[in-house]
């Protein structure tokens, strides 16, 4: 019996990705941001197209099973490069992406499965000028971007997938077999990625490090999250890496959507669960329990979008705090359980 999963990575520049000088390209309508891609079973072919996104990695793996046995598997797949148009004095210039060797890794055959790897990733788009650490110290050509994939398919028929590494910027979102965003990273640093050379850190050097990733679960929060991030009616704030949530006060009058960075729930003051970009904070609708046993702290530095309540549909806010009310009540359920078990 052969059996069958797969799974896609995007990459994409969300709305204020950019901060500082960098913006300016982008304030001024040369280069653009993008939108972020759907939920589900994203067409590729048409983002590309589209120049909706930078970039996808896709992975489509088999293996062949008889008598609870693995006898075969193999991949298909590869990186696919978008092109990026520029705007200067109301014409568009278009600069397709180079592209680096896909990097595909010898499956890892265990009894029960099979991991499949796969790095994709180039010169995306226009050429960035900028400072190296190298002769002739000025890099003209646009930095490296690329994702990781691990796929991992069972004798069970069941997979799952992550993103195993992952450039600094753009951002980047996995989808399943099914065609369902599973996760996103949780970091874009653009200055960091602008200015660091591809000799310093990337797959294709043999340097490779884990990326913050978060789970995505929640549908009506990360749906008003992505219509507030598109309307850019909002105003920023940063807390730095350490830093407690409520040391930068909510009104009641206002929600707080993250924008960019990793933050830990606490349940207790014992680190319980990581929340990541898109998570929404709206203190006039935290529950009992909520307020009772949990606390939110930066583990990087973070940024969000701050507006009044008046600006956000309240039907959608409604609907993210029953949501977030379930979700935090069975999690405290857990957690009690586990607690209990442990005395």
């Amino acid at each position: 019996m052969r059996l069958t999963a797969e799974a896609t990575c995007l990459s994409w520049i969300p709305p204020t990705a950019v901060e500082g000088v960098f913006e300016l390209p982008f304030g001024r309508g040369i280069a653009h941001y993008d939108k972020p891609p759907p939920d589900k079973s994203p067409d590729v072919d048409a983002l590309l197209e589209a120049d909706a996104i930078r970039f996808a990695n896709q992975v489509r793996a088999w293996i062949d099973v008889q008598n609870g046995r693995i006898c075969g598997q193999g991949m298909t797949g590869g990186g696919r490069l978008g092109s990026t148009t520029v705007r200067l004095r109301k014409r568009g210039h278009t600069f397709a992406g180079v592209a680096l060797p896909d990097l595909v890794a010898e499956p890892e055959v265990f009894a029960d499965r099979v991991r499949f790897r796969q790095t994709c990733g180039g010169h995306t788009g226009a050429p960035v000028p900028r400072a190296i650490s190298r002769p002739p110290f000025v890099g003209i050509a646009a930095p490296l971007a690329w994702s990781t994939i691990v796929l991992t398919l069972r004798t069970d028929g069941t997979s799952e997938s992550e993103i195993a590494d992952a450039s600094a910027f753009p951002r980047h979102y996995l989808y399943d077999s099914a065609g369902q965003l599973t996760h996103k990273t949780a970091l874009i640093r653009y200055k960091d990625w602008l200015h660091r050379s591809e000799q310093q850190r990337s797959p294709w050097a043999g340097v490779q490090k884990p990326v913050p990733t978060i789970q995505v679960k929640q549908q009506a929060e990360r749906s008003l999250a992505d219509a507030i991030l598109v309307s850019a009616r909002y105003e920023e704030y940063q807390l730095p890496a350490g830093a407690m949530l409520g040391s930068h006060p909510i009104r009641d009058d206002q929600v707080a959507v993250l924008l960019d960075g990793l933050m830990v729930i606490l349940i207790d003051d014992e680190p319980a669960v990581e929340i990541g970009p898109g998570n929404i904070f709206d203190p006039s609708t935290r529950i009992a329990e909520s307020k009772q046993h949990a606390k939110i702290r930066a583990q990087t530095a973070a940024r969000f979008a701050l507006l009044s309540r008046s600006d956000v549909d309240s039907d959608a806010l409604h609907e993210v705090a029953s949501e977030q009310a379930s979700h935090i009540r069975a999690f405290l359920e857990e957690w009690q359980k586990a607690e209990d078990r442990k005395d």
